[in-house]
């Protein structure tokens, strides 16, 4: 999508951190933009730094609630016409050890970074496809869905890997529609998104409004508005795997060298199963290569 200005992009967990990043950048390039985010508290900072803006537009929705999220995308077409940018973003961390989740913790983690991105593609895919403009999915992972990380961020790494293989899948599947996908998988940045997880929760379980943030966010990371410009710079280029931290490649060549190694030598298989994996390998090939071909 090389030409975005006048486009219209939603952005779930918009109103800080990497969301927010990404709308700045957006709104820079003269896109109009929807923030949609749980916390009112956030929104209301994000309202404040754009008094009178016409561009942008806040809606305040759980991406787990599924009637919500279609209401926000009917009020996105409303306010600002059709959708050509689904950036879904949103995600939480569970405290502890992935071999001490319970249920409650699992469903969280799982609810919100996969089920917030699957209730984000069914109620905008159908409208992105009716509109045959073409268009483009930022879905974001994390390198913690790229290699193997500690213990205390093991669920949200499972979450993590999902939506990276579920873009993966998903690029491949939009490429007749001139719709792009992009997998953003970020390291460290600085952002309130892991360190008021407690706040998210009660939120999100409880449906009232908390406010107040963790007295500890990540200040050290990369700055959200530099990452929202590689991001807009990686849906310009239909860039697969966006990865704005190079500190991470010599580890994930490691770590897939291993997985590569892993193979055995040369075999012996059936004829007819050679063929068939050589037919699947060969329509993949050419879908894949129709993906990085979208220029709209």
């Amino acid at each position: 999508m090389k030409n975005v200005e006048g486009k219209v992009a939603f952005i779930t967990g918009g109103a800080s951190g990497i969301g927010y990043g990404m709308a700045q950048a957006f709104l820079d390039a003269g896109m109009k933009v929807v923030v949609a985010d749980l916390l009112q508290q956030h929104l209301d900072e994000v309202a404040a730094r754009h008094p009178g803006a016409n561009n942008l537009h806040l809606i305040k929705v759980d991406v787990t609630d599924r009637p919500g999220m279609e209401r926000a995308a009917a009020e996105t077409e409303k306010v600002f016409g059709k959708v050509h940018l689904l950036c879904n973003n949103a995600g939480v961390a569970a405290r502890g050890n992935i071999d001490e989740h319970s249920y409650e913790d699992w469903d969280y983690v799982l609810g919100v970074c996969v089920g917030g991105t699957v209730n984000g593609l069914v109620n905008f895919l159908p409208r992105m496809k009716a509109h045959g403009e073409g268009g483009h999915i930022v879905n974001t992972s994390s390198m913690a869905g790229m290699i193997p990380v500690p213990a205390f961020v093991g669920s949200y790494s499972t979450a993590k890997f999902a939506v990276r293989g579920m873009s993966d899948a998903l690029r491949l599947a939009l490429a007749p529609h001139k719709i792009g996908v992009s997998v953003l998988c970020p390291g460290l940045v600085a952002t309130r998104a892991m360190t008021s997880g407690g706040v998210y929760r009660a939120t999100h379980d409880q449906g009232g409004e908390q406010s107040g943030d963790s007295p500890e966010p990540i200040t050290r990371g990369m700055d959200p508005r530099d990452l929202g410009e590689r991001v807009l710079q990686g849906i310009k280029n239909n860039e697969l795997y966006i990865f704005p931290h190079g500190e991470f490649k010599d580890e994930v060549g490691e770590y897939f060298q291993r997985m590569l190694d892993a193979f055995p030598g040369p075999q012996d298989i059936d004829p007819e199963r050679a063929e068939m994996e050589a037919r699947r390998a060969k329509t993949t090939e050419e879908t894949r290569l129709a993906s990085f071909a979208i220029d709209n």
